[in-house]
């Protein structure tokens, strides 16, 4: 054999010394119980959904607050150019 297998050999028997008696079966045993209980694949579904609206509606709410920002910006540059408009009409 290779020095490399007698290595792997010797890792895998110090790691089995270092396991407790039984320790796979409560592995498997808390793996199968695990499986019972763990969420429905519409339970899961129902959790993307909820999530994906919940994003849409902080992206739209967002998306009207920085749009009307920007209207209420360019409603009063539009104002200020009017203004502006009328007073050159005066002076003419």
């Amino acid at each position: 054999m290779k020095t490399e297998d007698n290595a792997w050999q010797e890792l895998r028997r110090h790691a089995a010394s270092r396991l407790a008696p039984g320790f796979a079966d409560r592995v498997l045993r808390a793996a199968r119980a695990g499986a019972a209980s763990a969420p429905s694949y519409l339970s899961q579904f129902a959790l993307c959904a909820a999530t994906a609206a919940l994003c849409l509606v902080a992206v739209a709410l967002y998306h009207h607050h920085s749009t009307a920002d920007e209207n209420a910006r360019n409603l009063a540059r539009w104002q200020e150019i009017v203004s502006q408009a009328d007073e050159l009409d005066q002076t003419l």
